[in-house]
């Protein structure tokens, strides 16, 4: 079975998160911790697929305890959740090792809910929490990626547009946006069209899986570029089918 802790100091949000949870995927276990100890307690003897932390602890620091975990355990994706989805913690989340960021109030929405079947499908579970049969796994095809399309309203006065991409929504603050020259960001032309396709259009986007924060520019024919529209979306990539056969002959 996929298994979850949920790590939080204050039990009204733990019931909350857990209804939740057990909503969408009925066949999961799930297992609470209020603080530190007894998370790592819980860890040792029944190490979790997923753990949902609290950024903040009555007893502690969550994201000192996301580094403690991922450092012995790096197979386990931690999300941190917040009470307010700020770019600042956002950013130290992820110094600190943290898998994803969500604020407590994007819970209802569906988009964490979209990001846990993601992460169930790749570890081979059905999306319900519940364990595949394996034969039942082999029968499938995967594909190597999942396409997106991504798309913009055109600009009169554009003659192309540049597309950005980064796991670092921080990236696009008017602080630290600098187009092509900016930090830990990929960029693609795009020209006669408003609109792309991922990967077959651009082979160097990023191929691991996560929330990816989009870009696009506008770009005249003197290269001047204007401050970008910022899209994001969970891309999941897949490896492709194992063969099913294979031999060793004499020639």
């Amino acid at each position: 079975m996929f298994r979850t802790l949920l790590v939080e100091d204050y039990a009204p949000i733990r019931r909350v998160v857990r209804f939740y949870l057990q909503s969408e995927f009925p066949s999961r276990v799930i297992t609470e911790a209020a603080n530190g100890v007894e998370a790592l307690k819980e860890i040792a003897s029944h190490p979790p697929d997923l753990i949902f932390m609290d950024i903040q602890l009555r007893e502690g620091s969550g994201l000192e305890l996301t580094r403690m975990i991922k450092t012995d355990h790096p197979g386990i994706i931690v999300i941190i959740l917040t009470g307010h989805d700020l770019p600042e913690p956002r950013k130290v989340a992820a110094q600190y090792k943290a898998d994803y960021f969500f604020s407590k109030i994007s819970i209802p929405s569906g988009e964490i809910a979209t990001l846990v079947k993601s992460i169930l499908l790749e570890k081979g579970f059905r999306a319900n929490g519940s364990i595949e049969a394996p034969e039942l796994r082999k029968g499938k095809t995967m594909p190597l990626i999942r396409k997106r399309r991504i798309w913009w309203e055109p600009s009169s006065e554009a003659s192309s547009y540049v597309v950005y991409v980064s796991k670092d929504e921080t990236v696009y603050e008017p602080e630290n946006f600098a187009w092509e020259a900016t930090s830990g960001i990929i960029s693609k032309v795009v020209t006669g069209k408003a609109e792309m396709t991922v990967p077959d259009e651009w082979p160097e986007f990023p191929a691991e899986m996560g929330t990816y924060y989009i870009g696009i520019t506008s770009m005249d024919d003197l290269g001047n570029q204007s401050d970008p529209i910022v899209l994001s979306e969970l891309f999941k990539f897949s490896a492709p089918q194992a063969p099913s056969r294979g031999g060793i002959e004499s020639l």
